[in-house]
């Protein structure tokens, strides 16, 4: 067995983001999932490295992405 670590980032809000998130989310080492009920959206991603800086490094971009789609 292949030794790995996995974070999971989740994020709910407007339904409007959903897809913009999402799309920032698509990325190697990432699975994201987009669910959306009424007028609100809830995204999964999974983030998946056998190395640990690896990891770090790739949520660190991730979350960067994150704040720059949250502070327009």
């Amino acid at each position: 067995m292949v030794e790995g670590h996995l974070v999971t980032v989740e994020w709910s809000g407007d339904k409007a983001l959903g897809t913009v998130y999402l799309a920032a989310a698509s990325r190697p080492h990432c699975k994201a999932t987009l669910s959306e009920s009424d007028e609100k959206a809830h995204l999964m991603v999974q983030v998946h490295h056998t190395s640990l800086q690896e990891l770090r490094n790739i949520v660190d971009e991730l979350m960067i992405a994150f704040a720059d789609i949250e502070g327009e």
